[in-house]
């Protein structure tokens, strides 16, 4: 009689949490309604910005330019071992330096060379992705206060999301505008 009496409280309590979730979800569901979402394709949005493009364009002049410079540098190289490979065989002076090691000396300042300039590549493009990054996200947040969205989403945590809340054309045209006046 006690075992009967102590299921009954068990399935009574579990009969009043079942009855408090399901008016708890109820409620929920009803007040889900008054949400407004959107999401932004925020990948689309960085790399179709206009501030995007141009900062591409810049880095790309600024690394050709630093290629010309690692070019010249293989050009000696490839003179100084071919130098050496004329010379092999035939004796030096004692006290005329070691080609060898100038050899070294060079390859060691070419390898200097390209890992400076790729830091400094990588430096530019993370000032101008954290730049762009900070205007976009700013962009979203002013969207979503102007036009009262609940909750705006990056496309990447959306698994199925209707077209009418995708607003990442909008938020590009404003980014665009923003940050026209950066070059």
């Amino acid at each position: 009689m006690k075992a009967l009496r102590q299921i009954m409280q068990r399935r009574g309590f579990t009969l009043c949490c079942g009855l408090f979730l399901a008016l708890l979800l109820s409620t929920t569901v009803a007040s889900a309604d008054s949400y407004k979402l959107a999401f932004v394709d925020v990948p689309r949005a960085m790399a179709a910005s206009d501030a995007a493009k141009q900062a591409r364009d810049i880095l790309q002049k600024k690394l050709a330019a630093k290629q010309q410079e690692v070019s010249a540098m293989e050009d000696e190289i490839k003179a100084m071992k071919a130098e050496i490979e004329k010379r092999k065989g035939g004796s030096r002076p004692d006290s005329a330096p070691d080609p060898e090691n100038e050899l070294r000396s060079k390859l060691r300042d070419y390898q200097r060379l390209v890992e400076d300039n790729q830091a400094a590549i990588d430096r530019e493009n993370g000032r101008w992705t954290k730049k762009i990054t900070e205007a976009l996200l700013k962009v979203i947040e002013e969207i979503g206060r102007e036009d009262g969205y609940t909750v705006v989403f990056g496309k990447g945590q959306v698994l199925f999301a209707a077209g009418s809340i995708d607003i990442t054309d909008r938020v590009l045209v404003r980014l665009n505008e923003r940050t026209k006046k950066w070059f």
